[in-house]
């Protein structure tokens, strides 16, 4: 038969109490000692924590606040753009119908520019017609205003051949004096100088107590300057200073006589 083995007890070496007793309390004052430097840590980095997380609740707000302002400005901006365009549109609709009413007006007096113009040809195209038969044919202020027209429009040939044939026919209306300075005002305006002095000069001579003799005499002095007869320029402003100092025609002529080359 097989022997039971035989169990022996070990036996643990003596510790005295005393040392037991230490070795707790130094395990006891190790425990104590630990977890206060842990939670003084873990308190500064929580402390840390809820102050950044402050920070970032300020630049949240801070940045709200921007971005309702600028979505305000930008409400209110669009909302500006949005008056200043209807505006526009109202301007642009005023302009337009003025520009319509101002299309209509000129093709009517276009017409009538036509139709006299028809009358004058007609007129000059009838055999042994006399000077009363021509002036029952044609209407001065007509044959006037499309003289005029063409003036105004920038036809300065066809405005000076136009306002001559009126002065031929019609010498002594109320315009007539008008019309002869506009004769000079074309042929200034086409660079004859020469001629324009010649036409503000009869101006002068046929019409001297017309309301047009101080401009005649101060664009003859200008047409003047403009060829070089410098002699001839300041006689004419002279004798618009003369005889009418107290106008704007006076005014310009004593500047232009102040000046070195007038």
């Amino acid at each position: 038969m097989r022997e039971k083995p035989i169990f022996r007890r070990r036996v643990l070496p003596f510790v005295p109490r005393a040392v037991l007793l230490g070795t707790a309390a130094c395990a006891v004052l190790a425990i104590g000692c630990a977890p206060s430097g842990y939670y003084r840590s873990t308190s500064s980095s929580l402390d840390s924590l809820l102050t950044t997380n402050a920070q970032l609740q300020k630049r949240l707000v801070t940045l709200e606040r921007e971005i309702a302002s600028t979505k305000e400005n930008v409400q209110a901006t669009r909302a500006s753009s949005d008056t200043r365009l209807s505006e526009l549109n109202q301007r642009m609709d005023m302009l337009q119908g003025k520009l319509e009413e101002s299309g209509v007006r000129f093709t009517q007096l276009a017409q009538k520019v036509e139709g006299v113009k028809q009358r004058i040809s007609a007129t000059d195209a009838q055999a042994g017609g006399t000077r009363d038969t021509t002036a029952a044919v044609m209407d001065p202020d007509e044959a006037f205003k499309a003289a005029y027209s063409d003036y105004t429009a920038g036809r300065y040939a066809l405005a000076k051949a136009a306002l001559t044939e009126y002065l031929r026919r019609y010498p002594d209306t109320e315009v007539s004096d008008n019309a002869q300075f506009l004769i000079g005002e074309s042929a200034y305006n086409t660079g004859d100088f020469q001629g324009a002095i010649e036409a503000y000069r009869k101006v002068v001579e046929n019409y001297p107590k017309g309301d047009k003799v101080a401009a005649a005499l101060l664009k003859a002095g200008i047409a003047s300057a403009r060829i070089k007869d410098t002699a001839a320029s300041k006689k004419y402003y002279a004798l618009v200073i003369q005889r009418y100092p107290k106008s704007d025609e006076a005014r310009i002529a004593r500047e232009r006589l102040a000046q070195k080359t007038p």
